[in-house]
């Protein structure tokens, strides 16, 4: 999936934006998912239930619901 961000002209929100992740040693499409990845924090993510124990990396992903099945 992907998203499209547009800012007015005047805004100064993408040379500011282009600037920290440079700072940072990031693209500035770094520097927006982990924004985005902070600020979701663990909403929607799910608590497997008790006793369960994965078989890989991706089934405790499922599990956790981070990634899809």
């Amino acid at each position: 999936m992907h998203f499209t961000i547009h800012y007015d002209d005047l805004d100064t929100t993408p040379e500011r934006l282009k600037a920290m992740a440079e700072e940072l040693g990031l693209t500035p499409e770094e520097l927006i998912h982990q924004a985005i990845d902070k600020h979701m924090g663990g909403y929607g993510l799910k608590t497997p239930p008790p006793g369960f124990e994965a078989k890989s990396l991706h089934e405790l992903f499922v599990a956790h619901g981070v990634q899809k099945p």
